[in-house]
């Protein structure tokens, strides 16, 4: 699902990046995420505030996926040195080959794609054997709160507690090696693959 021209326009201000760097990165740091010499992968890039403090820590590749191409145009003018972005959706990482990554990131944006559940499977195929999953995420809670307060209308099939969200990567051939919430709103997940 693409975002709403409000939501769109909240996404660039300058809290998201802080919000990127000094809550969500630190988080998958102190669960083990080591970005330099890795083979990343960022599911829902937008504009590229999460792939600048990524590059800058030397990771033998970076790859954003997203399929707005408005937050594509936005990423790729930040000339990242070694980024790839492409266009695609969470869900289907087909056009990937099998065991390209060693890890797949998740800044917040699960809670847009109506086919999450996929998204499981789609990251044990391209995740190397060893590979991990960093996912910060909102709870269905969460976005109902947001939706009531800033109308940005998610789609309720795309929304998910907490417990469903693990108990499907679970369920997908990940385990859980770490897991926090902030309140239950925002979630930080570790899983790695079985």
């Amino acid at each position: 699902m693409k975002l709403s021209t409000k939501e769109f326009d909240a996404m660039q201000m300058g809290w998201r990046k802080w919000y990127i760097e000094k809550m969500e990165l630190k988080t998958f740091k102190k669960f083990g995420l080591s970005i330099k010499g890795l083979d990343i992968l960022e599911v829902g890039c937008g504009s590229g505030y999460a792939a600048s403090l990524l590059t800058a820590e030397q990771p033998n590749s970076y790859t954003g996926l997203d399929i707005m191409p408005e937050q594509l145009e936005i990423a790729r003018g930040r000339n990242l040195p070694g980024a790839c972005f492409v266009a695609g959706s969470a869900e289907d990482l087909s056009r990937f080959p099998d065991g390209s990554f060693d890890a797949v990131l998740d800044f917040c944006i699960l809670h847009h794609v109506e086919g999450w559940r996929s998204f499981f499977d789609a990251c044990h195929r391209v995740l190397r054997d060893g590979g991990s999953i960093y996912a910060a995420d909102l709870s269905k809670r969460c976005i109902h709160i947001v939706d009531a307060l800033l109308h940005w209308g998610h789609a309720e099939e795309a929304l998910f507690t907490f417990k469903e969200f693990e108990t499907e990567a679970n369920r997908r051939g990940f385990a859980t090696v770490h897991k926090t919430s902030d309140l239950g709103l925002e979630g930080y997940f570790r899983f790695d693959k079985r």
